[in-house]
């Protein structure tokens, strides 16, 4: 009786990460044996029946006993190197992007656009800006104001700016702890801070293919010592001064806070709207 059926890139996977560990065995055969023997290609001959389900994806299925009318498959295994990968795919930031599902789009409507090689936002974005929504909207046979809504799903945000937590002191039993610092989310009014912290920027979609927002006060660039999809850290130098802060975000939008800086006698303040 035939066995169940598989997808081809489940097959592949499973004979490329058993290679990886054969070549992982070299390492460490190497350390006494400096020459030894490796594979250079690899040539599968499959006899299976070829299908496609309801997804729209390709399945193997192997002939069974006395089953005749299958499909001779030749697959070809080469080495490849890291810098061939990193030309031939997609960058790890592009990879952040919320899925087509995510941004509202059907199964359906999902696999037109993989057909031209888009398989979430960021690359939807990407050739939007190349081939414009019209063009893509009538390739893929999709509406312009589904390819609207589904690129402002990826679109960044910027939700909070508020000082980071200081970090917790030691413990000193002989002393009282520091008060906190007073945060308030959604700052509407001024952004008040020490020199020399830290700034938590919280939204989503702040790291593009080109990597975290670029942020100035006035007009001095500030450093970014931690980003991912949500969360930006931003470090206010020392003598940094009260101004316009200006985050420019990964599509090109820049959104601006007036940042008060205070001093050391300021520094349990509330801060926020002020009268």
């Amino acid at each position: 009786m035939a066995t169940d059926s598989f997808l081809v890139e489940d097959f592949i996977a499973s004979i490329t990460a058993q290679l990886d560990e054969v070549q992982d065995a070299l390492v460490f055969k190497s350390l006494n044996r400096p020459l030894t023997y490796a594979l250079k290609d690899l040539t599968l001959e499959l006899k299976v029946f070829v299908e496609m389900d309801q997804q729209g994806r390709v399945r193997f299925r192997t002939s069974g006993a006395n089953e005749a009318g299958a499909s001779v498959v030749h697959l070809g295994f080469t080495t490849i190197t890291k810098p061939m990968i990193e030309e031939n795919t997609v960058s790890m930031a592009l990879t952040r992007s919320p899925s087509l599902e995510e941004a509202g789009l059907s199964s359906d409507e999902a696999r037109r656009l993989e057909r031209l090689g888009v398989r979430n936002v960021a690359q939807l974005q990407r050739l939007k800006a190349s081939a414009g929504t019209d063009t893509v909207s009538r390739v893929a046979e999709l509406t312009p104001d589904r390819i609207k809504r589904a690129l402002a799903a990826g679109k960044p945000r910027v939700d909070v700016v508020a000082p980071a937590p200081p970090p917790k002191p030691a413990p000193q039993p002989q002393q009282p702890p520091p008060r906190p610092l007073p945060q308030k989310q959604n700052p509407i009014g001024p952004i008040r801070a020490r020199p020399g912290t830290k700034l938590d920027l919280k939204g989503r979609n702040l790291v593009g293919e080109n990597g975290p927002p670029i942020v100035r006060l006035g007009n001095r660039m500030l450093s970014v010592s931690d980003a991912d999809d949500n969360r930006v850290v931003i470090d206010l130098p020392h003598d940094a001064e009260s101004g316009a802060l200006a985050i420019e975000l990964p599509d090109g939008e820049t959104v601006t806070y007036a940042l008060d800086v205070q001093d050391a006698a300021d520094e349990w303040t509330p801060w926020g709207n002020q009268p």
